[in-house]
């Protein structure tokens, strides 16, 4: 398996862009990028998203633009039948507006995109195009994409999402096999003990290298992604759960309470006891 270009399928479809409304169980780990711009907002549901090297909590309401050929994955790592998973995405080429020359000025945001941005407190009209562009004819759609990114344009409160120097890494990558079935692998096993031998041993490759190859892929070395994505699980545990500390350390995959909770305060700042509180 490599790291898996995502084919949108715009000129088969003879459209400008594809929109899509999830409704699933779980979002299942996919480490894909592909050449369209995305615009993905979290209807319901929580998990962990990777944008590039950036892993993050996402909840109700999160709204994230993705450049293009920026790899993304969105999971959740708590798998709960009970809770469905919505998700509103819209996928377009750079392109798209680019012979109106009123529209040159989105041009910069989607430069800027490229590290992945996210919309802290989306603005409420925003939000409103969004809910109602599924009952919108196809070029009523498209005037509303317009509005949508100049709105986002003008939207302030934002973030980069993935570092400065990962992009460039990205160009270099696009050939290069099993990113997607070991990230994969590695988020659907948090709860397992997994080791660089362990890994190494999967990939068909000597630890050194494995190690090299990973960290430039992803953009952190193994031992950290990893790490990363555990806290990240034991904080949606922390959030939803009424589980003892202990029983949440052991099923992210720590063998101990005390690495845990170094590990959690490491990262997060704080106890794994004030992060509940």
């Amino acid at each position: 398996m490599k790291l898996v270009i995502e084919k949108i399928g715009l000129q088969e479809t003879k459209s400008s862009f594809h929109f899509f409304k999830l409704e699933v169980d779980a979002f299942k780990p996919f480490w894909h990028y592909h050449p369209e711009l995305e615009l993905t907002f979290i209807i319901k549901g929580q998990g962990t998203r990777f944008i590039g090297n950036s892993i993050m909590p996402f909840f109700e309401n999160d709204l994230v633009l993705l450049g293009a050929n920026l790899p993304h994955n969105y999971t959740s790592l708590i798998q709960n039948t009970k809770q469905k998973y919505e998700a509103i995405v819209l996928q377009f080429p750079a392109a798209i507006f680019s012979s109106l020359k009123e529209c040159e000025m989105l041009f910069p945001l989607y430069k800027e995109a490229e590290r992945g941005i996210q919309f802290i407190t989306p603005d409420e009209e925003t939000l409103r195009l969004l809910h109602g562009f599924e009952a919108l004819h196809k070029v009523d759609q498209l005037a509303v994409l317009l509005q949508i990114l100049h709105l986002l344009f003008k939207d302030t409160n934002r973030k980069h999402l993935s570092s400065k120097t990962y992009h460039n890494s990205i160009i270099n990558l696009k050939g290069q096999s099993k990113i997607k079935s070991t990230t994969s692998y590695i988020l659907e096993n948090l709860d397992k003990k997994l080791t660089v031998p362990q890994m190494a041993q999967r990939t068909n490759m000597v630890e050194q290298s494995f190690c090299r190859w990973f960290k430039s892929a992803v953009g952190h070395s193994f031992v950290t992604f990893l790490n990363l994505a555990r806290i990240e699980q034991a904080c949606m545990y922390l959030s939803t759960t009424d589980k003892y500390i202990q029983t949440i350390a052991f099923d992210c995959g720590f063998e101990n309470l005390s690495h845990f909770n170094r590990t959690f305060k490491k990262i997060k700042g704080k106890s794994p006891r004030e992060f509940r509180s």
